[in-house]
Formats: structure tokens, C-alpha cells, sequence
């Protein structure tokens, strides 16, 4: 028996979701041994029935009878592309296929939110799922999931290395890894707080003027990233002001949250996220109902509370630093399909 894993290639460098699979495979490959099957992204609609079959059966190659195939969700190539490849697997005796959803564009945006079903219909085709969260798995059962055996994820990791010369000290400045232009983080440019500034990753703009609001430039290169995290100290914001993208973050694992807490920063969290307990009960920085409140907690804020809040974060960064999270959902995963 096998175990592979599928990876996508083909989008841009900076891509999350590239980053996300391209990491999850790389360790599956290289800690558990995992084979892994590349997937290019590309315009599915170019392909004739043939032609998609043809590349269907490339990709798959290496899958035998009994193996056990774990999904990559979504590959970004359209759900017609999806459906073929699980299709395609579908067909080998014994074989074993795990899904581990990282998004569901139908949650994900609201003008998608009419292929729900159609999305849950497909992911029943899974023997066992991984989700981000069990606030996701419990409603998605709602909704219709009728797969029995699941996984929680919980966060993502970033395994990346930091300068451990450099130790994040307490300013009143809260970071924030994002793209101010994107409407769901509109509260960017809105930023009117005199006590606390925002920094955000991304260049220079006229709209800043006048606001407390410094830039840290925009990084390709995640070490550079999290180096100037580290440099800048604070802490790191996960916020929206976007009703549906804030519905979606009490079910996701978010991307940023794992970069902050691995660049070794505090983070400010909304009450509403899937792992507001975990940086509440872990003392890994606030979680708050809104952005007076974390501001008048980081005004009112002591070195030594602080201080307290890094030494926390920078235990519990080496699980993500190091792959943990993923290492043991994908283990726990294979485990529960073979021997639950």
C-alpha cells in the first residue's frame, strides 16, 4: 500500500493556497513518505473530454489497487476538474480516498453560495475528511456531509526559520499582513487611532496621510516577512469587516494567524474565530469584539504582561515552525481510516 498526496503548481509565487498544498505536500513527502501527484492548474474549459482524461490518467499514474489517495481541496482548476480525478481514482479496488479541504469557495464568497450542495455532494465521496475546524464539520454534517470519519486541523503551519537574535519587544503597533486595497480588509484605511499604530505589509500610500499608520513593504519571501514582524514587535491583527469573510473566519484556519504566532508575535483576534479558545487558554495575545477594545487593551497594557504573551507564543510557535499540526492530521487521518 501507498499513500500519496496531490500538490498543485502553477500559480503565482505569493499565492497562499500555493503555499498552503506546496508545504503540506513537501512534508508529507519528506517526513511521512508520501508520494505525491502534481497538479498544474490551467483553464479546465481548453481541454476536450479526451484531452482532460489523457491528463487525468498522467496525473494518476502512480496510484495503484489499495492505495490510499488524500485530495488537496480545491486544485483551483474548477469543480469539473475535481470530479474527474476522484472519478478517476474511484475506480481502483480497495483504494482509500481522504479529503483534506483547505477552502469551499461556497463559503468563501457569498455569489458562490448556490453550489453548497453541489460542493458537500462531492466531498461525501471521501471515506474520511480533514476539515479546519469542527465548527466547519458541524456545519457541513448540517448541510449534508454524510462522511463518518473526520479530522480537525485546527491551524495551519508555517515552517519557516526566524533570526532568534531578534526578540520581539512591546510598542504600541499592531501589524497587519495584508492587502489594504481588498474590501474585506477596508478597515485599513479607516484606521483612526492616535495611541496605536498600524503597520501594514504594503507600500506606501496617499491615503495614509494624516493616520497613525506606518508600511513595512510588501514581501515575497516569507523569511523576509517574518523577520520584519519580528523586528516591528506588537502584535499581529486577524480582522475583517466583511460580513460573509467574517462568517467564513469562524470556520477557517486562518493563514495569517500562523504567520504572526511563527514570526513570534502576539496576535489580536476577533471573539469569533475558530481558534479564539486556543489564544485565549494559551495567553498567546487578545481576543477582542472590536477594534476600541484591542486598542484600549494595548494603551492600557504592562511590559510584563506583554512579555508573558511572547514567552507563550514562542513555545507554541515551534509546533507550527516545525510542522506539527500538519504531521499529525495527516497522521491521525491515515491511522483512523486503517484502524478506527
Amino acid at each position: 500500500m501507498k499513500v500519496h498526496i496531490t500538490n498543485i503548481y502553477g500559480h503565482s509565487s505569493v499565492s497562499t493556497a500555493l503555499k498552503a498544498q506546496n508545504r503540506t505536500a513537501d512534508l508529507a513527502r519528506e517526513v511521512l513518505n508520501f508520494n505525491e501527484l502534481g497538479i498544474y492548474c490551467y483553464q479546465v474549459n481548453s481541454d476536450s473530454p479526451e484531452m482532460l482524461s489523457t491528463r487525468l490518467d498522467g496525473i494518476i499514474a502512480p496510484v495503484g489497487h489499495g492505495d490510499i489517495v488524500i485530495f488537496q481541496y480545491p486544485t483551483w482548476n474548477d469543480i469539473r476538474f475535481d470530479k474527474g480525478l476522484i472519478n478517476r481514482i474511484s475506480h481502483y479496488r480497495g483504494l482509500k480516498k481522504i479529503f483534506f479541504v483547505h477552502d469551499i469557495l461556497s463559503l468563501m464568497f457569498e455569489s458562490n453560495r448556490c453550489h453548497l450542495k453541489e460542493h458537500i455532494a462531492f466531498f461525501n465521496q471521501a471515506d474520511l475528511i480533514i476539515l479546519p475546524s469542527q465548527r466547519m464539520l458541524d456545519f457541513l454534517y448540517a448541510e449534508g456531509l454524510s462522511v463518518k470519519k473526520a479530522v480537525i486541523q485546527k491551524m495551519w503551519d508555517f515552517p519557516v526559520a526566524i533570526d532568534q537574535t531578534v526578540i520581539p519587544a512591546f510598542r504600541k503597533v499592531i501589524n497587519f499582513a495584508g492587502n489594504p486595497d481588498l474590501p474585506k480588509f477596508e478597515f485599513v484605511k479607516d484606521w483612526n487611532y492616535g495611541g496605536v499604530e498600524l503597520r501594514v505589509t504594503a507600500e506606501k500610500g496617499d491615503w495614509a496621510q494624516g493616520k497613525k499608520i506606518g508600511f513595512l513593504g510588501w514581501f515575497k519571501n516569507d523569511i523576509s516577512l517574518l523577520t520584519a514582524l519580528r523586528k516591528s514587535g506588537g502584535f499581529g491583527l486577524v480582522w475583517t469587516n466583511d460580513s460573509n469573510w467574517k462568517e467564513y473566519m469562524m470556520m477557517n484556519a486562518n493563514y495569517k494567524l500562523s504567520a504572526y504566532l511563527a514570526a513570534g508575535i502576539p496576535v489580536i483576534v476577533s471573539n469569533c474565530i475558530a481558534e479564539r479558545d486556543t489564544v485565549v487558554r494559551k495567553n498567546l495575545g487578545l481576543a477582542v469584539d472590536s477594534l476600541d477594545e484591542a486598542v484600549n487593551k494595548i494603551e492600557n497594557m504592562s511590559d510584563a504582561q506583554y512579555n508573558d504573551m511572547t514567552a507563550n507564543v514562542a513555545v507554541f510557535s515551534e509546533l507550527i515552525r516545525d510542522g506539527y499540526f500538519t504531521r499529525k492530521c495527516l497522521t491521525d487521518a491515515v491511522f483512523q481510516l486503517l484502524y478506527d
